[in-house]
C-alpha cells in the first residue's frame, strides 16, 4: 500500500534538471476560473502561469516542511506553476519557485517534489541565485492562466496585459536557466539530502528521479553542450546513495491535510484541465482508480461540455463535503455556465469550508465571489461585491485587477467619486502620474465622497 504524507499549516533561481525541450511554445490566456477568454500571445514564445488554490495549497504545505531550520526559518517561499511541458523547476531572487507543469505530470511519487522543492531552496539558502543575478523582475512579465483560480479577470475588460504584465518568452529561459556551475549544482543537491535526513524523509524519490532524468537526457547529450558544465545524473545518484540516511521503500502517492487529499493521479488529471495533453487523458482514463468523478468533470470540460462537467463535479463534491476545493471548482463551472446565483453559494461555501480547517483562503476566493455577484447585477448584488473588494483593498491595493473591479462596480452603482478614484489608483500602478492626480481631485469635489476613498485621493494628490 502506498503511503500518504501528512501536512500541517503553518504561515505562509536555475533549474534542478535543465532538461529543455528543443522547442518551447507557450499559450498565454486571459482567463477566469477555468481557461475561457483564450487571447493569441503576440508571439509563440510566452510564458503562461497555472493559478491553482488546491494545487498551490497542497505545494505549499511541502514547501513549509522545509522552512523550519535555522537556515531556512526566515523564508517565505511560494510555489508558482508554469505552464510548460519541460521537465523543471527554479527558484529566483523574490522567494518564489517556479514549477513546471511537465514535472508535476511526470512525477512517480511525492518524494521525488519533496528532493526537487528541497534543491532549490538550496540554491537559495545557499546564495547561488543572488551571485548569478538571474532575476530580470520576472514576476512582472508574466501573463496568469487560471482554469480555478481567477474570474477576477473577465468582467473587468482587461487585454492581454493585466496587470503590467509584459510576455516574457524563450529569452528567459535560455538566457536566465543555464547558470549554475556544476559546484553550485552539487552543492544544493547535498543540501536537499541533509534537509531530507533532518525530516526523517526517504531520498528514493529523488534517486528514482534522477534515473528518470538519466534515461531522458540521452536523447539531449549531443544536443546541448550545457551539460558539460553540469553534474550528470550518475554523480548525482552517487551523492544522493552515499549521503541518504533515510532508507524507506514506500513511496507516497498521496498527501493530506487534516482529512482533505490530493493523490498523484488528481494532481495530473487537474493539470489536463489546463494543458488539454489528450495522450495523458487517454493515459490516465485507462489507469483510472478512486477518482472517476473528478475524472469525469475534467474530462466533460476539456470536452467544452460544462453541464455534464458540472453534474460529475457535485457527484465528486457529495464524495468530498469538507474539501473546500471541490466547492471552488463547481463555483467555477457554475459561474461559466452562466449559474451566477449557484456560483456565489458555491464560492461562500467553500470560504466556509476554509474557515473550518483553519485554511487561509486565497484572496483569488474573494475576487470569484465578487465577479459571480456582478454577473448577478443588481443593486444587492453590486452593494455586496464592492464591500468585499474593498475588503481586499489592504492587501491587494497594488493590483490593477482589484481597482478595474471597483472602477466597474461603483460605475454600475452610479458612485462617480468611488469610480473616479478606482481609475486614479489604476493610473497610479501605470506610472500615469499626472492623470492620476487629475482624477483624484475631480473625485475630492465630491462632498459626499467615502472616507476610504477620499482618504486615498488625498495621497496621490499629495504623491511627489
Amino acid at each position: 500500500m502506498p503511503k500518504k504524507i501528512v501536512l500541517n499549516q503553518k504561515k505562509q533561481v536555475g533549474g534542478i534538471i535543465r532538461y529543455t525541450s528543443l522547442k518551447l511554445f507557450f499559450l498565454t490566456f486571459i482567463s477566469c476560473y477555468f481557461i475561457v477568454f483564450p487571447v493569441k500571445a503576440k508571439n509563440n514564445n510566452n510564458v503562461s502561469i497555472i493559478r491553482d488554490a488546491e494545487i498551490e495549497f497542497f505545494l505549499e504545505q511541502i514547501i513549509n516542511n522545509f522552512t523550519n531550520s535555522e537556515q531556512t526559518k526566515n523564508l517565505s517561499i511560494k510555489p508558482i506553476i508554469v505552464f510548460n511541458e519541460s521537465i523543471n523547476a527554479f527558484v529566483t531572487g523574490n522567494n518564489k519557485i517556479y514549477i513546471h507543469s511537465g514535472l508535476l505530470e511526470n512525477l512517480d511519487s511525492f518524494e521525488e517534489l519533496e528532493g526537487i522543492i528541497a534543491h532549490e531552496l538550496g540554491h537559495l539558502v545557499l546564495g547561488h541565485v543572488e551571485s548569478r543575478k538571474i532575476m530580470h523582475d520576472f514576476n512582472s512579465k508574466i501573463t496568469n492562466a487560471g482554469i480555478f483560480a481567477l474570474i477576477g479577470l473577465s468582467l473587468s475588460g482587461m487585454n492581454n496585459n493585466i496587470e503590467g504584465a509584459i510576455i516574457a518568452g524563450n529569452d528567459f529561459y535560455y538566457k536566465n536557466q543555464f547558470r549554475y556551475n556544476r559546484t553550485q549544482e552539487l552543492e544544493a543537491d547535498i543540501f536537499s539530502i541533509k534537509a531530507l535526513n533532518r525530516l526523517k524523509k526517504s531520498s528514493l524519490g529523488l534517486n528514482d528521479f534522477f534515473k528518470k532524468i538519466k534515461r531522458r537526457n540521452q536523447l539531449f547529450l549531443n544536443k546541448n553542450n550545457y551539460y558539460n558544465s553540469h553534474p550528470n545524473p550518475e554523480n548525482r545518484l552517487d551523492i544522493i546513495n552515499s549521503l541518504s540516511r533515510v532508507k524507506k521503500t514506500n513511496l507516497t502517492k498521496v498527501i493530506s491535510y487534516k482529512n482533505i487529499e490530493l493523490d498523484l493521479q488528481k494532481l495530473k488529471i487537474k493539470l489536463l484541465a489546463y494543458t488539454k495533453n489528450k495522450n495523458q487523458l487517454n493515459l490516465i482514463k485507462k489507469n483510472l482508480k478512486k477518482n472517476d468523478p473528478f475524472f469525469s468533470a475534467i474530462n466533460f470540460y476539456c470536452k467544452n461540455d460544462l453541464e455534464k462537467s458540472i453534474k460529475y463535479t457535485k457527484v465528486y463534491q457529495q464524495q468530498n463535503t469538507r474539501n473546500p476545493f471541490a466547492y471552488e471548482m463547481l463555483g467555477s463551472l457554475n459561474f461559466l455556465n452562466g449559474n451566477y446565483i449557484e456560483a456565489v453559494k458555491n464560492f461562500t461555501e467553500s470560504l466556509k469550508k476554509n474557515d473550518e480547517l483553519k485554511i487561509v483562503p486565497s484572496p483569488i476566493l474573494k475576487f470569484s465571489i465578487a465577479n459571480a455577484l456582478i454577473k448577478i447585477d443588481n443593486k444587492d448584488s453590486l452593494r455586496k461585491a464592492l464591500t468585499i473588494l474593498e475588503q481586499l483593498i489592504p492587501i491587494k491595493n497594488k493590483s490593477i485587477r482589484l481597482w478595474r473591479l471597483i472602477g466597474v462596480t461603483s460605475h454600475k452603482l452610479k458612485m462617480k467619486s468611488i469610480s473616479m478614484v478606482a481609475q486614479a489608483e489604476e493610473k497610479i500602478l501605470k506610472k500615469q502620474y499626472k492623470k492620476a492626480k487629475k482624477i483624484a481631485s475631480k473625485a475630492l469635489q465630491d462632498n459626499n465622497i467615502k472616507s476610504l476613498y477620499k482618504i486615498r485621493a488625498l495621497d496621490i494628490i499629495n504623491l511627489n
